[in-house]
């Protein structure tokens, strides 16, 4: 997760809920302030309006409105206050309204609403000021993230938008995995960097046609590695960091850099592993040509509890045969039909 998303969600709901954005929320306040209000009334009658330290309860009504609609609340909220407590109560000739105390009283109250109504506005102002502000470090974040994926994937494809379509296959199998939004958000962005390590790894092996021999093999296998060597510095880079060594781990054990197997291949590496596997087989790359959706499928279907976990490719395959709008947003237009290619985790790129 980024720094800048970090700080967005820091900021972000409290400015939301100050805005009262809640509809629920926003009707419980107003019935509160009702009942309040109610409450210094019967307080009043029952004092006969004699100074007690309950009468204090008419402010709470005047800030919780002042903290729900700032100053014009405030200053509405006492507006109603001192009428309810005045006039409206007591008959003008049976009370202290028309007296010094009644109007030191009004303008108590008007002072604490407005006071108090400026001071949450100023504060609403300063938090939406911070949200915009984490908001728009998120995306020079997710920006550079972009171009420095498209940089890794543009020398062995021929746009680099491989790492866009994994981090939309990688995020909608997350959701379909359980995950939460945020979550799955934070495992699409991550995913993009999955490859950031072919950086190192030279254009004589990325971009050859046909296959690796041994050597160029043992270059290849290195790019997990330096991929969360390249990630280790950037704060806020811990999942992109554990996506990028792990991607190529198999669920079976025969996966590299580490050999780690099932449930010790980290969650969000075995997602973007499916996803990138069914990106690799359904476009073209400098080694074979794209595959159908349908032969896709088949294959991590028949390697799912070898190379794949078998639950994520279960799930990806429903998803795209139950979506046929997200399988159209995977999918080249056209895929052709290559000779024969055999998905395995020593020689996929």
């Amino acid at each position: 997760m980024s720094y800048g998303r970090t700080i967005a969600r820091a900021f972000g709901a409290p400015a939301r809920a100050t805005v009262g954005r809640d509809r629920v929320h926003r009707f419980l306040a107003v019935g509160a302030i009702v009942l309040l209000l109610a409450m210094a009334l019967a307080v009043a009658r029952a004092t006969g309006g004699d100074p007690t330290p309950l009468n204090h309860l008419a402010y709470a009504p005047i800030i919780i409105a002042a903290y729900l609609f700032g100053l014009r609340g405030g200053v509405i909220s006492a507006l109603l206050v001192a009428l309810f407590l005045g006039p409206f109560l007591w008959p003008v000739e049976a009370s202290d309204w028309g007296s010094e105390i009644g109007l030191v009283r009004m303008v108590m109250y008007l002072s604490v609403g407005g006071v108090t109504g400026l001071l949450f506005d100023r504060v609403r102002h300063a938090l939406m000021g911070w949200q915009t502000a984490a908001l728009e470090i998120g995306h020079r974040e997710r920006d550079g993230m972009v171009a420095l994926a498209r940089g890794a994937e543009a020398k062995d494809s021929d746009t680099g938008d491989h790492v866009l379509r994994v981090q939309l296959g990688a995020e909608r199998l997350a959701l379909s995995a359980g995950l939460s939004e945020d979550r799955a958000a934070d495992i699409g962005w991550s995913a993009m960097l999955h490859d950031v390590g072919k950086l190192h790894v030279p254009d004589r092996i990325l971009l050859k046609p046909g296959p690796l021999d041994a050597a160029e093999w043992d270059i290849m296998r290195r790019h997990p590695i330096w991929g969360e060597h390249i990630l280790e510095h950037g704060s806020g880079f811990e999942l992109a960091r554990r996506i990028a060594r792990s991607h190529h781990e198999a669920f079976d054990g025969r996966g590299y850099p580490d050999g780690l197997r099932a449930s010790a291949i980290p969650f969000e590496a075995r997602i973007v592993c499916v996803a990138d596997a069914f990106d690799s087989m359904t476009h073209h790359r400098p080694y074979r040509r794209a595959r159908s959706l349908e032969w896709a499928l088949e294959e991590l279907d028949r390697f799912a509890g070898r190379q794949f976990d078998p639950e994520l490719v279960r799930l990806l395959v429903d998803l795209l045969r139950g979506r046929p709008e997200l399988a159209a947003q995977l999918l080249d237009p056209s895929p052709t039909t290559p000779p024969v290619w055999r998905l395995d985790p020593v020689q996929h790129h």
